[in-house]
């Protein structure tokens, strides 16, 4: 049986589980899925072989401990990759979600933890700073006209930042803070164009001042 196809019914399990409070019946495992009730039957009884789930009478299965560990450990790394898919770049979430299900089950343990740190860690709150690998990191709100900066992570503010994507902003890319507005609006430019932000997105965007 592929990985995907154990990690993928083990997170349905776990969720379903979750949901209700009891085990998962056959049937609603077959939903989750979308798929036939008789290749979820199959699928279940090899899983239960393999000492992922066990049988709780009828057509009803919980997961094992070891069935919870890689279940819990999948509906982690779909969780991270969904959060930066959404918040970091701006996708949609039903796109996202659908994206987060095909790259969970490639992406290494070692990448989600590298991953979710990145997106979290000790972000500060919009006008406080930090330091990040030896460099000062502000939010674009507290940068001062004339500064030059590169942008190292976007928070929240999906729609806006498919924007901004589309207009050349993204981590790793420079700017340059050209004005700033009365309303805390901040003009910068960035390939050669002035790009107007609301301070509500200038506030989560984060950069590190260019040596």
């Amino acid at each position: 049986m592929l990985p995907s196809t154990v990690e993928d019914y083990l997170e349905a399990i776990l969720e379903i589980t979750e949901k209700s409070g009891r085990p998962a019946t056959l049937e609603e495992i077959a939903a989750a899925l979308k798929t036939g009730k008789e290749t979820a039957s199959s699928t279940i009884a090899a899983l239960v072989e393999e000492g992922y789930l066990e049988r709780m009478g009828g057509d009803a299965v919980r997961l094992t401990e070891k069935g919870a560990a890689l279940a819990s450990k999948t509906a982690r790394k779909h969780t991270v990759l969904l959060c930066f898919l959404t918040e970091m770049l701006g996708v949609d979430t039903d796109s996202a979600s659908r994206e987060a299900c095909t790259l969970e089950h490639g992406i290494s343990d070692d990448t989600i933890e590298r991953l979710s740190t990145y997106m979290g860690g000790d972000l500060p709150l919009p006008g406080r700073t930090r330091r990040r690998r030896g460099r000062e990191t502000v939010t674009l709100l507290d940068c001062n006209e004339g500064d030059t900066a590169r942008v190292a992570l976007m928070r929240g503010q999906g729609g806006g930042h498919r924007r901004l994507l589309d207009l050349g902003i993204f981590p790793g890319e420079i700017v340059e803070v050209r004005r700033k507005l009365p309303n805390n609006s901040v003009v910068v430019r960035v390939k050669g164009c002035d790009i107007a932000i609301s301070p509500e997105i200038a506030g989560s965007i984060f950069v590190e001042s260019c040596p």
